[in-house]
């Protein structure tokens, strides 16, 4: 799977807060050896061989996303023996130039879950950089490289923190903001948002049916502390909205929580947003405005 790159995997430069690349460290198929087997095996961050496994070529592979950004990862070609051996021979000569590969993604890609094992090409555009995926068409790989994507779909499969807000579907009926610089984290049915003096936990739940949004965010906050420093109500439509703030010790400090609700008919969505900067008000109401309800 892949991991962040957060420089240019080419020239090592800074990459624009939305045009930025990914780059998967291993093949999926060397994931299956401990990390002292993969680092024993013969190779470098371009070129990999494992007896029993296969022989891999990374490439590049760029996506056109919606609004004019691109994302480009960097994933690994599964080519037959030979091939590798032609390909480390050459790589540093003349010759790398006039370099094609053939062979299958080894790596699973998000959105796209017949990306591992499908089948694809690599020609070098610039002799400067590695391979670029190239494709026949009518398949899988074609329409990777050539459609374009919507951005908050690709983008918010990335687990990492991200150098731009994306609007993140968090279950099958509800979406919000994910805000630049935080990651994304899953524990076992727990979802939330984490980074340096920011983070979001998130709480899924499902009202008893026919209870009225309001109703039933009064309910779940009957018990809460009287104590805070401010709460808003907002209703549009048939959402319904509620949050209060207040101080709170933790791990030994004091930092700042937003409990926010959002209802509709048959769903309801608790959040806590903890910051350390109570100017970060601003931001933790921002989260909070931004779930919205989603058609399952």
């Amino acid at each position: 799977m892949p991991d962040h790159l957060p420089d240019c995997p080419c020239c090592g430069g800074a990459l624009s807060p939305v045009d930025f690349a990914v780059r998967s460290t291993w093949p999926d198929p060397m994931l299956a050896l401990s990390p002292a087997e993969r680092e024993a095996t013969w190779g470098n961050e371009h070129l990999r061989a494992a007896g029993g496994i296969g022989a891999f070529v990374r490439c590049l592979m760029p996506v056109r996303l919606t609004g004019g950004s691109t994302l480009e990862y960097s994933v690994w070609l599964r080519v037959p023996a030979e091939m590798l051996r032609h390909a480390g021979t050459i790589w540093e000569a003349p010759e790398y130039a006039d370099l094609r590969l053939e062979g299958t993604v080894a790596n699973a890609v998000q959105p796209w879950p017949d990306m591992l094992g499908a089948p694809a090409r690599a020609e070098v555009r610039d002799p400067e950089s590695i391979p670029y995926l190239v494709a026949d068409e009518g398949t899988l790989m074609h329409r990777v490289l050539h459609d374009e994507w919507d951005r908050d779909d690709v983008l918010s499969r990335l687990t990492y923190a991200l150098p731009t807000p994306v609007r993140q579907r968090i279950t099958p009926h509800w979406s919000l903001d994910r805000s630049a610089g935080l990651e994304l984290r899953r524990h076992e049915d727990r979802i939330s948002f984490g980074g340096p003096g920011r983070t979001v936990h998130l709480d899924p739940l499902g009202p008893p049916a026919g209870t009225a949004p309001a109703a039933v965010i009064r309910d779940l906050t009957a018990d809460a502390p009287a104590d805070r420093d401010g709460e808003l109500t907002e209703t549009n439509d048939q959402v319904h909205r509620y949050a209060f703030w207040r101080p709170a010790l933790g791990d030994g400090r004091i930092v700042h929580n937003l409990h926010g609700f959002v209802a509709v008919p048959g769903q309801v969505l608790h959040l806590v947003c903890v910051y350390d900067d109570p100017a970060d008000l601003t931001w933790a109401q921002h989260v909070w405005r931004s779930v919205r309800p989603e058609k399952g």
